[in-house]
């Protein structure tokens, strides 16, 4: 499958990628250099890494900006080398998303409904949040994957998902989140997708 390009405003766009080339393959598509560690990876971990670099390259080709490469800071979040606008990257087998946007950090989230999300639901909702969302595992897994998009724009690690972001659907496929912390208070708009059995969740 070819990847599939979305624009979301005039300065973002994200790419979707349903990925069946095999690791060699995506080897050879690679035009980069690859950090030593890669071939210490778990085979499905390395397809992702290499799947993808090769999706923000064709994304930041979309865009008309440099790529140069990935590098990842203290906090793990991802930042193109040529510093030339502000990324974020999920992948739920075998699906890889990659976002851009030129101007503000942005946050987009893919993922695959699953009923263990119930059980945990606690441990990343506030009260309000779990009536909203009561056992619909659809919706439960919007409000994750708008819960991971907000921590990627955030971009590091002190939030605590049950009580720093929280998330407010709007309509069937948009919602409002919030990152709140200490003196930090922002409100970003979300918007999801639903992708054969997938929920794609990106702030707009």
């Amino acid at each position: 499958m070819e990847p599939v390009f979305k624009d979301i405003s005039d300065h973002s766009a994200y790419a979707i990628w349903c990925n069946d080339l095999s690791l060699e393959e995506l080897e050879v598509d690679l035009h980069e250099e690859t950090p030593e560690k890669l071939a210490q990876y778990h085979p499905h971990k390395r397809i992702e890494y290499l799947a993808s670099r090769i999706l923000m390259n064709k994304l930041c080709a979309y865009m008309n900006v440099a790529y140069g490469g990935i590098r990842k800071d203290e906090h793990g979040k991802p930042h193109l080398l040529s510093e030339s606008g502000f990324i974020s990257i999920s992948h739920s087998y075998p699906y890889i998303v990659c976002m851009l946007d030129r101007q503000k950090h942005c946050g987009i989230d893919i993922e695959l409904p699953r009923p263990q999300l119930l059980r945990i639901k606690h441990k990343f909702l506030d009260g309000q949040e779990q009536k909203q969302v009561g056992e619909d595992l659809e919706l439960l897994c919007q409000y994750w994957s708008a819960k991971e998009a907000l921590y990627k724009i955030h971009g590091r690690k002190s939030l605590v998902f049950s009580e720093n972001i929280l998330v407010e659907q709007k309509t069937s496929n948009s919602f409002t989140g919030t990152i709140k912390k200490n003196e930090l208070f922002e409100t970003h708009s979300l918007l999801s997708v639903k992708i054969d059995d997938y929920f794609l969740v990106y702030n707009l």
